[in-house]
């Protein structure tokens, strides 16, 4: 059993477990209520959707494509991929993360602060 914690940019704390047998890749996702999704985990490659909501995600060297309309993007960690298709706001903290987006929700470009070293936003 390999105990997961993470500390949110927001200040929320999540505290868990993931069981495996094996030594692959772990991530887990959960949606809470007035936040949005979260997905935590490393060396993880996923595709969700955000529908309208917040998606935060935690973790080293993740690639994650998201879709539908993304209100915010918040990353912590190092080394992840993110690709959105709308987005309203980016956040990433931490070092060498790349969000890649493609359409703004609200004006030309999305809200962003970026944290930490090495961190990318680019419109594709």
């Amino acid at each position: 059993m390999i105990p997961l914690v993470r500390w949110w940019a927001t200040g929320l704390i999540l505290v868990g477990s993931l069981c495996s047998t094996h030594a692959a890749a772990q991530s887990a996702t959960m949606t809470v209520p007035g936040m949005g999704q979260m997905l935590a985990g490393d060396n993880s490659v996923r595709a969700l959707k955000c529908n309208g909501n917040a998606m935060t995600v935690g973790g080293n060297s993740n690639k994650v494509t998201l879709t539908g309309n993304c209100t915010q993007v918040v990353v912590n960690g190092n080394k992840n991929g993110i690709t959105v298709v709308a987005v309203g706001q980016i956040v990433v903290n931490g070092k060498q993360n790349t969000v890649t987006w493609s359409k703004s929700l609200k004006g030309a470009k999305p809200l962003t602060r970026i944290t930490g070293t090495g961190n990318k936003i680019i419109k594709k």
